[in-house]
């Protein structure tokens, strides 16, 4: 099936990633009501350039999909990376909103608190080429190339993943810099895609950027659904806290069974993050929902 990359006009980056893309490849132009429609013209690929900014979306792909009357596989977005540090960045995540005050209410970002979307298996694939171009690329040696925890919208009943390139304007608008995410973009849709009865990981605890997690898929094969950082889990002594992070839990198995029915789910927890209640609290409640918990070593290991 089809794969859908999505470029807004309303983000610099994003246009500057389109426009590598454009270069990087053969595109045939076709109408499209959504936005301005590029197919490959070598690769079971659709680029979408729409007017609005992107975590507003909503539901962009299912509507694409229905426009082309195609199946689309998965969805991933072309975006700016923004941090307060202005670290140079390079990096991919899930999207869906883990954290708010009332599940429901909506993001600040885009989406819906309590609503992940289910995530595009191309994550792990897409981390383990950047950083190994960027043990070859001396431009990148003052770059994070890493995953984010999920956060954001838009809404997307589709797989889908974010890519990104930060943390400032003079990132975004360095066109080097979108080729090299081009050329594994490219490379990677070329290839064959994620085996879809293959296990992937839930990953819970750690900072936004998931140290640990990322040091866990950068050393294996393994493939990686949501990130759920240490801020958006729960205090094991107020019940409202608990009952908001089930939902979450809940909605992250639920999105990850959604993208790949046949794949096992299964959790990594970053230990060291987390206290022993909370611990114990969450390894209970992965059990509930028939999600073994992994450690780090095992799954360096085993395949």
């Amino acid at each position: 099936m089809t794969t859908l990359i999505l470029a807004s006009k309303a983000d610099p980056a994003s246009l500057t990633l389109h426009q590598a893309m454009i270069e990087a490849h053969t595109w045939n132009s076709t109408p499209s009501p959504l936005g301005e429609l590029l197919i490959s013209a070598e690769m079971d690929v659709h680029m979408l350039l729409v007017n609005e900014i992107h975590i507003k979306s909503d539901n962009v792909g299912k509507m694409h999909m229905e426009s082309v009357n195609k199946n689309i596989a998965d969805i991933i977005v072309l975006s700016k990376h923004v941090s307060n540090s202005e670290v140079p960045a390079m990096t991919i995540h899930p999207i869906g909103v883990p954290t708010g005050r009332e599940i429901g209410e909506n993001g600040r970002s885009g989406g819906v608190y309590g609503t992940l979307v289910p995530p595009n298996p191309r994550l792990a694939p897409f981390l383990r080429a950047i950083v190994r171009r960027g043990a070859l690329e001396p431009d990148l040696s003052k770059f994070d190339l890493t995953l984010e925890a999920t956060h954001h919208g838009p809404v997307m009943s589709l797989p889908t993943m974010y890519l990104e390139i930060g943390s400032s304007e003079k990132e975004w608008k360095d066109m080097k810099l979108a080729s090299i995410w081009a050329e594994i973009i490219i490379e990677n849709l070329s290839s064959k895609a994620p085996d879809q009865n293959k296990r992937w990981i839930l990953c819970i605890g750690g900072g936004h950027y998931a140290p640990r997690h990322r040091d866990i898929l950068i050393r294996s094969n393994e493939l990686v659904g949501h990130i759920l950082p240490s801020y958006s889990l729960p205090n094991v002594d107020e019940e409202t806290t608990l009952h908001k992070f089930e939902k979450v839990l809940q909605a992250a198995i639920s999105s990850m069974k959604a993208a790949r029915p046949k794949a096992e789910v299964i959790a990594h927890l970053d230990r060291k993050s987390m206290n022993s209640d909370l611990r114990r609290y969450i390894i209970d409640k992965l059990s509930s929902f028939n999600v073994e918990v992994v450690r780090g070593k095992q799954l360096l290991t085993i395949e």
